[in-house]
């Protein structure tokens, strides 16, 4: 391939690539380790995959079709208007915005995602057929055959601990699949933290506006492991968090796999290693 370089007369110009094909992206995925039957939890850069037929669309129904109608596909999504921040360990809303704060209702469509978590998450959570986890700022979406099992509960006092969707992907076999995706975003990696047993874990408290059983507006205290920075030194500004540190480790010692789909270097790991490995890490470097 030729690039036409600059000139005096004009900007470089690059080629147009034309989209990666369903077919070939779905061929992709196998060579990398996706296999019929499988539980997917995908991180996803639109951005770095470069240009794929249908776009967004192209990418899930290629999952699919990889995963066949036996398999499950689950994305880490949160909520778009979670106030985290706003009611973080004592911080609080004033009686104005608490009343006019919505309501999470996962069984709305219009229930937003976390912008950066990027387009596929907004996509997956648009598909027909998705169940999402009753969890606001841990909330799970999933599509497939054991969707209900995996985010069916979802307590607000463990979001990433016993009790959750990542538990039980966990316990699932599941498989953790980064789609041009960087390090920091495998997500599964927050499980780990929960089961380390070492000293000095920081908690936090937040609150969540979420129904009762009578379709009613309540708030609820939920309570949880810091996923900002388990421990004070993983929650510096501009250092690496426990979950980066953890995958490179991880990725440095030769496990999992990695292959190139569409243009981007991708990662496919098996759930239970990589988080009993993340366990293993924190307990010897800080047990």
């Amino acid at each position: 391939m030729h690039l036409r370089h600059a000139s005096r007369s004009g900007p470089t110009i690059l080629p147009m690539c034309p989209p990666l094909q369903r077919r070939e992206f779905v061929q992709q995925l196998r060579q990398l380790g996706l296999a019929p039957g499988d539980v997917v939890m995908v991180h996803a850069s639109l951005k770095a995959i470069g240009p794929v037929e249908a776009g967004a669309a192209g990418i899930v129904q290629a999952l699919q079709d990889c995963l066949g109608p036996g398999g499950t596909l689950m994305a880490y999504v949160s909520w778009d208007r979670s106030p985290y921040e706003e009611t973080l360990n004592g911080a609080s809303l004033d009686p104005a915005a608490r009343l006019a704060w919505p309501a999470f209702d996962p069984a709305d469509p219009r229930t937003g995602t976390e912008p950066g978590f990027g387009r596929l998450n907004a996509f997956i959570c648009s598909a027909p057929g998705v169940l999402r986890s009753a969890h606001p700022d841990a909330n799970m979406a999933a599509l497939g055959a054991r969707a209900r099992e995996l985010v069916g509960e979802h307590p607000l006092d463990e979001g990433y601990g016993p009790g959750s969707p990542l538990e039980r992907f966990v316990q699932f076999g599941g498989k953790v699949l980064l789609l041009g995706a960087p390090l920091d975003a495998v997500t599964v990696l927050h499980h780990a933290e929960v089961l380390a047993n070492i000293p000095h874990k920081r908690r936090v408290r937040y609150e969540q506006p979420v129904l009762d059983a009578r379709g009613h507006k309540v708030w609820r205290v939920a309570e949880e492991f810091d996923t900002n920075g388990i421990l004070d030194q993983f929650a510096q500004d501009g250092a690496m968090d426990a979950v980066e540190t953890i995958a490179r480790a991880y990725v440095a010692e030769g496990r999992g796999r990695t292959a190139r789909v569409g243009g981007a270097t991708c990662h496919l790991f098996d759930a239970q290693d990589l988080v009993r490995f993340g366990q293993a890490w924190l307990e010897r470097h800080f047990g």
